[in-house]
This record gives structure tokens, C-alpha cells and sequence, in this order.
């Protein structure tokens, strides 16, 4: 089944039995890889999301981006993100090549109407790691609604390597409370499980 509101990335349409339901906490693996992906240059349309390349995290919002969301992201990664094993910073400007790309490009445009944020590898370094991901966030609030801290932690979360419960090791519900912003609810917080997972990488 397809979850299309929060999608990051869709990976695959159908999932087999998922190992828990959305009750109590669980300790699982929702980090890249699992279940045998593996990194690539991707596109919006055709891509997915890895591991970043090292724990310096630096972040970019293009000009397609709306202040109010550029405040909603900034407090949102400094508050969820800044203080686990990652150091967060903001580049002045965007750099697109070479080996020190920003980390994390956010930009705004059209997408799908029930498709609030996607988020994609530009640059992969290798089959685990990306120098660059970029997210786009639906520039059409008459459709998804305002864009909210809980989908900025999402869609950072995928840029880190953060996946949903379906594609965890092992496999939990999409809507597991485990999953903190990872999850397909409206949740603000990365939670304990997310930060661990990070913890563990970088």
C-alpha cells in the first residue's frame, strides 16, 4: 500500500505482514540500508534517500522556498536535529559541486496534490553514502495545507537516511509510535529510536 501524503520516497507499492502494530515501543533499524537498496544520483522522479556522506551536516533553502518555511525548517532541524551526533549548520549559499557539496538542498515546487514533501540523492559518493539530497517541499498549500515542523523532521530524516517503519529491519508499521516524525502521523518530535539510529551511524 501506498502512503503517499508523507512520501518521501516511495519505495514499492505493497508490503508483506509488517512485525508490530502501533502500540508500544520497539528498538529496530529504520536507517539505510535495509532490504538490499543501495545509493545512486537520483531525480525527483526516479531516486531515493541514503545515508549522508559524514556527520558535518550543512543545509541550504533555495529562493523557491517561502520565508515562513525557511523559519519552519531552520527551527525545526536546529531543534530535532542539531542535538544528536550530527553538526548541523546553514550555508550562506548553496554549493553544487566538488567535494564538499551542501548536504541538504530544500526547494519548493509543484508535486503530486496528496504529496507533501519528497526527498531524493543527487550526488551519491557510494552505494551507501550522498554528498547531496535534495527536498522538495509542495508549494501548493491549498492542497497539502501549511508545511509543518513534523514534515521538515520527515523529510530531513529521510536526507540523514531515516526510513519508514515498512522498510525498518524489522519491518513495523508506517504509523508505529516508535518512529517519532518518521512515522506517516503528524508528529514534531525525532524521538528516542531515530536519535539512537543516528547515534549509531555518525
Amino acid at each position: 500500500m501506498t502512503f503517499a501524503w508523507r512520501a518521501g520516497v516511495v519505495i514499492a507499492t505493497a508490503t508483506t505482514a509488517l512485525a508490530f502494530g502501533t502500540g508500544t515501543a520497539v528498538s529496530v533499524d529504520n536507517m539505510f540500508p535495509n532490504y538490499g537498496w543501495q545509493c545512486y544520483d537520483g531525480t525527483m522522479s526516479n531516486g531515493t534517500f541514503c545515508q549522508t556522506d559524514n556527520n558535518s551536516f550543512t543545509v541550504w533553502n533555495q529562493g523557491t522556498v517561502p520565508n515562513s518555511v525557511k523559519t519552519t525548517i531552520r527551527n525545526t532541524i536546529t531543534a530535532q536535529y542539531n542535538p544528536t551526533d550530527l553538526n548541523v549548520s546553514y550555508a550562506s549559499k548553496g554549493t553544487y559541486t566538488g567535494g564538499s557539496e551542501t548536504d541538504l538542498v530544500n526547494q519548493s515546487g509543484a508535486l503530486p496534490a496528496d504529496t507533501i514533501g519528497i526527498t531524493w540523492c543527487d550526488d551519491a559518493v557510494t552505494t551507501l553514502r550522498c554528498d547531496q539530497h535534495y527536498v522538495r517541499y509542495n508549494s501548493s498549500t491549498a492542497e497539502v495545507g501549511p508545511i509543518n515542523g513534523s514534515d521538515v523532521c520527515h523529510e530531513t530524516g529521510h536526507s540523514v537516511g531515516l526510513a519508514h517503519g515498512r522498510d525498518s529491519n524489522p519491518r513495523i508499521s508506517n504509523t508505529h509510535s516508535s518512529l517519532g516524525c518518521m512515522s506517516t502521523n503528524d508528529v514534531y518530535s525525532l524521538g528516542s529510536m531515530n536519535r539512537t539510529n543516528i547515534k549509531n551511524v555518525y
